[in-house]
């Protein structure tokens, strides 16, 4: 045989294997593919084929069939509760129940989604994504609660109910453990409001000469999480002041405590005093910052002793 015989017989033989090649993936798909594949998958020679069909281009394909009645009870059946079994897969609430909870903070119904909140809440049902959803809610629940609240001050009215429930409901889901993943941006932004919502109602409170409420609020205000140091001295500030003028109505007002009420009961609002300013004080607030307060409190301890016993 000759180099040139030799070189026309190789030749054909590729022409023939790329024919060969270029049919089969016509006809079966890629056989070198195929090759691979088969040889990753382990062979299953038990393997029961009454459920294959056959599908597009000579494939197999596995036709829909219903499921057995173990693996449908085993789906149906209700998730352990914590401590049943470990590794227990835990529900989490439905897209039904975020919209329904959205829906009433929008709609003000704090009360009602709070009983839906807390419970998910303490159960661990609340994932990240519906807290972070739920906490968008209640920030612009609460910045619509101030404006509102501004507006109807500058009109001589307006309600602070409210404003009261969206801070209620907005701690509520702030303080949840599972918020905490959050990113801070989200959940600064969020504290922000609500501190701003609790120092505007011991303002507005403290304004209006109802003194024990006002310093009630602003404690809220001082308990809110993630506010900065600006802001913790603005609330401690107003804290002070509100102290003082409690003291000092106390003082006015006991002689009339005492004719109507007795001393018990005058004991009583400055122990109350007494334990307001306890609390500033561990709230960071000096004694010499406290010092006007805390006389005028003596004061009034003083005028109830000298008062006689009823």
């Amino acid at each position: 045989m000759t180099v040139e015989e030799a070189l026309l017989a190789v030749v054909g033989a590729v022409a023939v294997i790329l024919l060969f090649l270029g049919l089969a993936d016509a006809l079966e798909g890629d056989p070198r593919a195929w090759l691979r594949e088969r040889r990753r998958r382990p062979a299953r020679p038990d393997a029961p084929t009454s459920g294959l069909m056959p599908g597009p281009r000579g494939a197999l394909v596995r036709r829909s069939m219903p499921p057995s009645p173990e693996l449908a009870e085993r789906e149906a059946a209700p998730i352990p509760a914590d401590g049943e079994a470990p590794g227990a897969v835990r529900v989490t609430v439905t897209e039904e129940w975020r919209a329904r909870v959205a829906a009433l903070i929008r709609g003000r119904e704090c009360d009602e989604a709070r009983q839906l909140l807390e419970p998910a809440l303490d159960r661990g049902e609340v994932d990240r994504e519906t807290a972070a959803f739920l906490l968008d809610v209640c920030s612009t629940a609460v910045a619509r609660d101030l404006w509102r609240l501004r507006r109807a001050v500058r009109r001589g009215g307006g309600g602070e109910g409210p404003l009261e429930a969206s801070l209620q409901v907005s701690r509520v889901v702030l303080e949840a453990s599972v918020v905490e993943a959050l990113p801070r941006e989200q959940r600064g932004r969020v504290s922000g409001r609500l501190w701003r919502g609790h120092t505007r109602l011991g303002l507005r409170r403290w304004r209006a000469g109802t003194f024990e409420p006002a310093v009630e609020s602003l404690f809220q205000a001082l308990g809110v999480r993630g506010i900065d140091e600006r802001r913790r001295r603005l609330a401690r500030d107003l804290l002070v002041r509100t102290l003082e003028d409690m003291a000092g109505q106390s003082l006015e007002l006991i002689p009339q405590l005492l004719g109507d009420h007795g001393r018990a009961a005058a004991l009583d609002q400055a122990q109350r005093l007494l334990e307001h300013i306890r609390r500033t004080r561990e709230e960071g607030v000096s004694a010499e910052d406290l010092a006007v307060a805390a006389s005028r409190a003596r004061q009034l301890l003083e005028h109830i002793g000298e008062a006689p016993v009823r």
